[in-house]
Parts: C-alpha cells; sequence; structure tokens
C-alpha cells in the first residue's frame, strides 16, 4: 500500500509543469518531507509553511517525443529522397547524458525522446550528406513535437573504386555490392561485359557472366541506367531495389540469372519504393523468382519481361499489374513462363477517344501457362473485339467491376 501510494504521488508531482518547463513539487501545506522547486529551476529547502527538514527533490525535465523524416537532395537538386541510417541527436544545453540518438529507419522517418525542459535543436548526420542541424525547439508541454522533413545537402558522388567493392564468396562466387551515397548506375557501369567485371573475372580468373552470384545495392540509389546490371547469368541470391530507384533503363537486367536454373533470385522492391518506370528489356531472357510490381509503377515498356521464366511467386502464378500503371508497350510479357493469371488493376489502361492507345500489341504472345487475365470492366468495354485479340491474343478475359 504504501509503494501504491509513493508511486501514485510522484505521477502528480511529475504531471504539473511549471511556466518556465520545471516540475512544481511545492505542496500547499502539511509538507514534512523535501524542499520544494523555485520558479528558476533551482532547489527551495524553505517550505511556507509545516516545514519539516529533510533533503531536497530537483525538478524532472519534460520529455518531448520529436518525430521527423530525413530527406537529403543533391546541391542545386529539389528533388530529395529518403535517407535511412542518419543518426539524429537532440542539442541541449546543459547536455543531457539520458539523451540518447536514434537512427532514421528505412523510410528515412525517426522518434526521438528528448528530456530538456527548454529549447534545443536536433543534430542529424550521415555519410552522405553535410552536417545539419535544425532551428531552435521549443520542449512541448503536450510532450510531442513533429519536425517534419529535415533537409539534408548530399556530398558528391564517390568516384573509382570508392563506388563499389567485389568480394568472394565461395571459389568462383562473387558479390557486388555498390556502396552507400552512390546515386545513379550509369549506363553500363556494372555489366558483366564491361570494364570493371571484365577486369576483375580477368584478375580472378572466372567467367565475367557467372562472377557475380548476389548485387547489393544502397539506400541512396535513385536510377540504374542502360545495361547497367546486364548479363550477369548466374545470380542466385535476392535483389533488393532500394525504394529511393525511381528509374530501371533498358535493359538493366537483361539476362539475369539465366545459368540459375534451381536457385533464381527473388526480386524485392522495398516498401514504399519510388519506381515509376520500368524500361525496355530491362530483365529480358531473365530467370526470377518472386517478383511483386511496386504499387507506384505508372510505365512498363516492350519486351520489359520478354521471355522471363518466373518460379515460385508467394501468390502462386499471380502477376498484379498495380493501379497507377498508365502504359504497357509492345510484347512487355510476351514468352513468360510461370504465370497463370494476370490481374491488371488499373482503370488508366482504357483506349482513348484520341492519342496513343496505352496497351501495346502482343503483350501476352506465346506465354506458357496464363489461362486468365482479370481487367476493369471499363477497361475491357473501351476496346473493341479485334484490339483486345491483337492485345490479349486467345487467353480469357474476365472483366471485373
Amino acid at each position: 500500500g504504501l509503494l501504491i501510494a509513493v508511486f501514485a504521488a510522484s505521477l502528480l508531482l511529475t504531471a504539473c509543469p511549471s511556466p518556465d518547463g520545471g516540475t512544481d513539487t511545492n505542496p500547499s501545506s502539511g509538507s514534512t518531507g523535501g524542499g520544494t522547486t523555485t520558479p528558476g529551476g533551482g532547489t527551495d529547502t524553505n517550505p511556507p509553511d509545516g516545514g519539516g527538514g529533510g533533503g531536497t527533490t530537483t525538478s524532472g525535465p519534460y520529455t518531448t517525443t520529436v518525430t521527423g523524416t530525413v530527406t537529403a537532395s543533391p546541391p542545386g537538386e529539389s528533388s530529395s529522397i529518403n535517407l535511412p541510417g542518419a543518426q539524429v541527436s537532440a542539442l541541449t544545453t546543459p547536455p543531457n547524458p539520458e539523451n540518447q540518438p536514434t537512427t532514421a529507419g528505412p523510410d528515412g522517418s525517426f522518434t526521438l525522446q528528448v528530456k530538456h525542459p527548454g529549447t534545443f535543436q536536433l543534430k542529424v548526420e550521415n555519410i552522405c550528406s553535410e552536417l545539419f542541424t535544425t532551428a531552435d525547439i521549443t520542449a512541448s508541454a503536450d510532450g510531442s513535437h513533429n519536425a517534419g522533413a529535415l533537409q539534408l545537402t548530399l556530398k558528391s558522388e564517390p568516384a573509382g573504386t570508392d563506388r563499389y567493392s567485389i568480394t568472394q564468396k565461395s571459389p568462383g562466387s562473387f558479390k557486388l555490392t555498390v556502396k552507400e551515397c552512390v546515386r545513379d548506375i550509369v549506363n553500363n557501369e556494372f555489366s558483366a561485359t564491361e570494364t570493371i567485371i571484365t577486369a576483375a573475372a580477368a584478375d580472378k580468373g572466372v567467367t565475367a557472366s557467372g562472377m557475380i552470384t548476389e548485387i547489393v545495392l544502397p539506400s541512396t540509389l535513385r536510377s540504374i541506367g542502360k545495361f547497367g546490371f546486364a548479363y550477369h547469368n548466374s545470380v542466385s541470391e535476392t535483389l533488393t531495389i532500394p525504394r529511393n530507384v525511381e528509374t530501371l533503363a533498358d535493359e538493366a537486367f537483361r539476362a539475369m540469372a539465366i545459368n540459375s536454373l534451381t536457385t533464381p533470385p527473388d526480386v524485392v522492391f522495398e516498401a514504399g519504393s519510388r519506381l515509376r518506370s520500368i524500361g525496355n528489356s530491362a530483365f529480358l531472357n531473365s530467370r526470377l523468382k518472386d517478383f511483386t510490381l511496386p504499387e507506384n509503377l505508372e510505365t512498363i515498356e516492350s519486351l520489359a519481361f520478354f521471355n522471363t521464366r518466373f518460379t515460385d511467386f508467394s501468390s502462386p502464378g499471380l502477376l498484379i499489374i498495380p493501379s497507377k500503371v498508365s502504359r504497357i508497350g509492345n510484347s512487355a510479357f510476351s514468352g513468360v513462363n510461370g504465370i497463370t493469371t494476370v490481374d491488371i488493376r488499373s482503370d488508366q489502361l482504357r483506349k482513348p477517344t484520341t492519342g496513343a492507345v496505352p496497351l501495346g500489341d502482343a503483350l501476352f504472345q506465346s506465354t506458357t501457362g496464363i489461362t486468365e487475365i482479370k481487367l476493369p470492366r471499363t477497361v475491357y468495354n473501351s476496346y473493341l473485339p479485334e484490339d483486345r485479340s491483337r492485345i490479349f491474343g486467345t487467353i480469357t478475359l474476365t472483366p471485373v467491376p
């Protein structure tokens, strides 16, 4: 009973902020214990009445829960990326060792507990950006503060060997890691037919196209250029496309894992993916395991998945075309294997009265296994029977509301 009473009393004492942000522990009457807190935050050991000696009681500071998102952009650019891994800490006067830094999550968001009664600043640090410090933030009496988006400035992209590393996993098997702070993969940069990979293969005495079995991409990556990672025939580990990537250029991953007959890689788009475009022949002649198109995708260009073989979907055989897709190019999925049902969820693929038709010809020509294509009734009705035949061939179409 005594413990409960003491705990309840302590809650009452810490729940009453004084005007300057301290905690008022001055009892109105009858106190026989410790001292009282003065408005300036000091300790007054002379109670107004009834005081009976004892020690002093120090005030507890506000605890403010600060939330926000860390973003960054190159110098002179307005477009930004989320910056996972940034360290966010509180600057207080005097410093409080109880205030521990936090790390921004995969989407750049953070939550930081700040114990301080007055104003403080946030310091944000990341290896890819300049040091950033906010303006003063006032401790919140209600215990929360939304810092919004903290916009950092990115440093220059690394060059040369600072952009990547190639490490051996087992005899003849290597991991290609593109390092943090790289934002754009240029055309042909890591293709198995270009200098970086062929030189490494010659040094190791292996075949360039079969050398790389794992590709690791940085959180700062925004785009992958033409042939960026083409012709890596033996990739078998999961390929994760970071959430900040917006474009996969033509033939970016052409012929990936074509020799990984028993262990094809998953292709995973991070949650909140900003990918808008998959270029021509981006995965042409590839062999992939699980594959889910990201929700923000807008265009799938011609031959993007031509002759691609899929295995072991998490939703067996179901390929979903997301609702924001507004164009699919000619033969985008021709010759695919491993899909049984296509679920087109975009109403933006309707045939317009004038202008370009958003669905290309022979989208699913010569496929193996597709028995049904679901599509919005509005899309189905916008095309004449001869249009549907040209686009979808003889596959059963199921219009849905």
